[in-house]
Parts: structure tokens; C-alpha cells; sequence
């Protein structure tokens, strides 16, 4: 009997992801990130990347909001190695305007939102991301959780009054 093991979930898996810090305008949506590796050379024909966030709301029997981040085309013929940075911004303005993330190497990116004017920021703390195939499989699934901002130190020479 041969060792059965389903293929579509060795395809890819969500490597990382980047929020953007809460004072993030629009302009700099692209800064805020997901990154897909691709583990086996493939199509990824009509996987989606799913943004979900839980409402915590008693009145409401499934608490969560979710919507689609990003769609690979179909086909969409991908090659083990490579790596999907999906930026919640915009290709227009990656091109006109670029930030240090538009331009790394070594990174597929690619756009959630195509205009300028569909930009915007879309993670924060405890929402989840979900890598899903063309069937609605669930093939990986990370909760964003941006570490704390660092508390910034006591600058007390500036507290105490100057010495004559």
C-alpha cells in the first residue's frame, strides 16, 4: 500500500508577518506585510490569503469578520524557494513613491491593493492570518501579534532643575 500524504499541504506555509506600528498612515501601508514561502514547486491556482478577526461579541453566534487579503491567479505556477511578500498597500504606490520594503530583494511582492486609493492597514494584535487552498482548506494560520513597543526610558537630567 503506498503512503498516502495530501500534496496540497506541503505547497506552501506562511513564513511571516509585519504589522505596521500603530502611528502608520495610509502612505505607508506598504510597510505593514505578509510573506508566503513556497516549500514545493507547484501551481497555487486560486489560494487566498484570509484576514480574520474575532469580535468577541456574545450577541453574535460566530464571532469573527474576515475577508480576502490576496488571490493567486489561476495558473499560477510557483517555484519551491521563492518568496510572496503581500503588502497591504498599493502597487501604484510601490511604484511612484517606493518604501525600503517595496524594494527588497529576494522577495515576490505583490499588492492587496492595486490603486492608491485601496491602501490600507489591515493587521493588529490578535487577529489572524490564514493561508487557504483553492478547495477552502485551511493549509496554515498565524496570529499576528506585534511585540510591545519598548517603554522609553526616564530621561532625568531633563526632570531636575539646573544646579548654579
Amino acid at each position: 500500500m503506498a503512503d498516502f500524504r495530501p500534496v496540497e499541504a506541503n505547497k506552501a506555509h506562511i513564513l511571516t508577518i509585519r504589522p505596521a506600528p500603530a502611528a502608520t498612515v495610509l502612505e505607508g501601508a506598504n510597510a505593514e506585510w505578509v510573506e508566503v514561502q513556497i516549500d514545493l514547486s507547484s501551481d497555487l491556482a486560486n489560494w487566498r490569503l484570509q484576514h480574520l478577526r474575532g469580535l468577541w461579541r456574545p450577541e453574535v453566534t460566530k464571532p469573527v469578520e474576515w475577508e480576502w487579503v490576496y488571490t493567486w491567479g489561476s495558473p499560477s505556477f510557483v517555484r519551491a524557494g521563492e518568496i510572496y511578500r503581500i503588502h497591504s498597500g498599493s502597487r501604484v504606490r510601490a511604484a511612484t513613491h517606493p518604501l525600503a520594503d517595496d524594494l527588497s530583494t529576494g522577495r515576490i511582492h505583490v499588492y492587496a491593493g492595486g490603486p492608491a486609493g485601496a491602501a490600507r492597514l489591515l493587521w493588529q494584535r490578535g487577529d489572524y492570518v490564514r493561508l487557504v487552498d483553492a478547495f477552502g482548506t485551511v493549509i496554515d494560520e498565524v496570529v499576528v501579534w506585534p511585540p510591545e513597543p519598548e517603554p522609553q526610558p526616564k530621561n532625568e537630567e531633563a526632570a531636575r532643575p539646573a544646579r548654579a
